[in-house]
């Protein structure tokens, strides 16, 4: 008597869901999307090192522009002739001696030091001024290259977060199965009790519940896997804890015309590797035009030898001058480069119409999608709240004894599968908007 009276408490126990579970003191506060989105677009070390790209391009700029500002070197040079050279003199034109006589006399003396000073000025080059230019535009392009990657990281985060709600939501639904299998247990063994049904029936609810306990640390499993996953994306250390919003939200989405012109980076990167191109192609042409630089020398020379008779004295020189640079010909290697230019221009333009179309058909795509799964998931819904009126109403009926257990685990199922669509359908939705955002170039506003 003792133990059915103990039963029946336990019973109405994991019917009502009275049973409290002691809980943590202190709660970590949620971290919505858009703010992990933020931390990781902060913390990235894949943002960070295009950031670095970026600022190499631009010190690459101040390098071209160095080459227009006066260049001034020093040099100095020591020789000592351990044997002065000589050189052949014909001697008929001294000494009247027949022609073909010559005689050998040394010049210069052993010791010979001189300081340089030269100053140089670009004054015109067309391959400066084109070089700068190109310089520019390489910074632009690191620019977008930023933007690209803080893209990557917006669609990464956000795909991943989805999926941790996901499963968080899955999460719940087992949970709830795994209770209502408890009260379905407890109920099986009173009815077990009555010879009501078999002890069989017993152990299938239990084997389901074992299936469904299984599934549940599968799917944490996951869920710490993804959290992981999101903390490395944000530069969150792996040693603390995050907390996202588990709350799916799919109907503040609001998608714009279908004739919207997107603002994709993919885009605007062809176009700047085109103008570059291009800017590659006037620096070559500009091999063809002459350069015209001004230079001026300062020198001082030392001339001297050791022993009685030793000497040593300086003179200076200077001399200032106009230097043209034209390379008339270069074995054609500025034609053969802007063959190569030509070739790379139209594997631009067809990278740019192939990536047009693909835009096209992705923002077509996602928007059949968030369409269809607009309807499907309203659908699902209705699918959920009739599985789970029917799980009601059969639990009911079997602690009447008026349904088989056939009956519950069919009922069961159907809230299962009932409960898998509809997660199926959110998921196929928020990736749809991802996917949209991603087409139209709106992952990030900046």
């Amino acid at each position: 008597m003792y133990n059915d009276v103990r039963r029946v408490i336990v019973i109405l126990f994991l019917m009502t869901g009275l049973l409290i579970l002691p809980g943590k003191a202190e709660s970590q506060e949620a971290v919505s999307l858009k703010q992990l989105v933020g931390m990781a677009l902060q913390n990235s070390q894949t943002v960070k090192s295009a950031i670095i790209d970026h600022t190499i391009a631009v010190e690459k700029i101040n390098e071209v522009k160095t080459n227009m500002l006066p260049q001034l070197n020093l040099s100095g040079n020591y020789q000592y002739y351990s044997q002065s050279p000589k050189q052949l003199m014909d001697a008929s034109a001294l000494f009247g001696t027949p022609p073909g006589n010559y005689i050998s006399f040394g010049s210069g003396i052993p010791w010979n030091l001189s300081t340089t000073f030269s100053l140089g000025q670009l004054i015109y080059s067309q391959e400066y001024i084109t070089g700068v230019k190109l310089a520019h535009s390489g910074e632009e392009l690191y620019e977008l290259m930023i933007r690209k990657s803080k893209e990557d990281i917006a669609y990464n985060v956000s795909a991943a977060y989805y999926n941790a709600q996901i499963l968080s939501s899955q999460l719940n639904f087992v949970e709830s199965n795994i209770k209502n299998m408890e009260t379905m247990i407890a109920t099986s063994e009173l009815l077990y009790e009555n010879q009501m049904i078999k002890y069989t029936d017993v152990d299938k609810l239990k084997l389901n519940k074992t299936m469904l306990e299984t599934q549940r640390e599968t799917i944490k499993e996951s869920y710490e896997e993804v959290i992981n996953a999101l903390k490395f994306l944000a530069g969150i250390p792996q040693t603390e804890s995050l907390m996202i919003d588990n709350k799916i939200s799919t109907g503040d989405f609001i998608m714009q015309n279908e004739l919207i012109k997107p603002d994709r980076i993919e885009l605007r990167l062809i176009e700047k590797k085109k103008e570059i191109s291009e800017l590659d192609r006037k620096n070559i042409i500009a091999g063809f035009i002459p350069s015209l630089a001004a230079y001026g020398i300062f020198n001082y020379t030392y001339y001297g030898k050791g022993g009685d008779n030793g000497v040593f004295k300086g003179f200076p020189a200077s001399w200032f001058g106009l230097q043209l640079s034209w390379n008339l010909f270069d074995g054609f290697k500025r034609k053969s480069k802007l063959q190569q230019n030509d070739l790379d221009m139209q594997k631009l333009n067809v990278q740019l119409n192939q990536v047009n179309e693909n835009i096209s058909m992705e923002l077509k795509n996602a928007q059949q999608q968030i369409k269809l799964q607009n309807v499907n998931i309203q659908s699902r819904k209705d699918q959920l709240s009739l599985a789970e009126k029917i799980y009601s109403q059969t639990q009911l009926q079997f602690k009447e004894g008026v349904i088989t257990i056939t009956d519950v685990l069919q009922s069961d199922n159907s809230l299962r599968e009932a409960q898998n669509n509809y997660l199926v359908s959110t998921i196929n939705l928020l990736n749809a908007q991802l996917s949209w955002k991603k087409a139209a170039g709106k992952l990030i506003n900046e």
